[in-house]
């Protein structure tokens, strides 16, 4: 029966750990990440969002752009989380044709602490979800 010292076995050991993590790692370039939405161009000075700023109430937003053509509310990951009551659990969308879209944080019904997270100009934009 042959003996092995703790050597062989170390340096074998050492290889493959080398050997799993270069398979690991990618060799081609990251890709680039895509801007976030609050990146955006604002909307231009004629724009009923233009006076639209992050932390507005829906009540505030209806009073500088008008009704929304849409509101679509939806709900975050976060309201998969279990047992996280915290915030930003569900968001509302305010839809405007042919200026593009206004993010709140929460429900944007009367008396609710909901704020504007974003604005998304869209000159494309339709009135409503797509």
């Amino acid at each position: 029966m042959r003996r092995t010292d703790g050597r062989g076995i170390l340096a074998t050991l050492l290889v493959l750990a080398m050997a799993g993590g270069c398979a690991t790692q990618s060799t081609s370039p990251r890709p680039e990440a895509a801007a976030p939405a609050s990146a955006a161009a604002p909307p231009p000075a004629g724009s009923k969002l233009a006076g639209i700023r992050e932390g507005m109430s829906p009540e505030q937003v209806q009073k500088i752009a008008g009704a929304p053509g849409s509101i679509k509310p939806y709900i975050t990951g976060k309201a998969f989380i279990p047992w996280y009551f915290g915030p930003d659990r569900e968001r509302t969308a305010y839809y405007y044709r042919g200026q593009g879209r206004v993010i709140f944080s929460g429900p944007a019904g009367l008396g609710t602490d909901s704020h504007v997270l974003r604005v998304e100009y869209d000159p494309s934009d339709p009135g409503a979800p797509r």
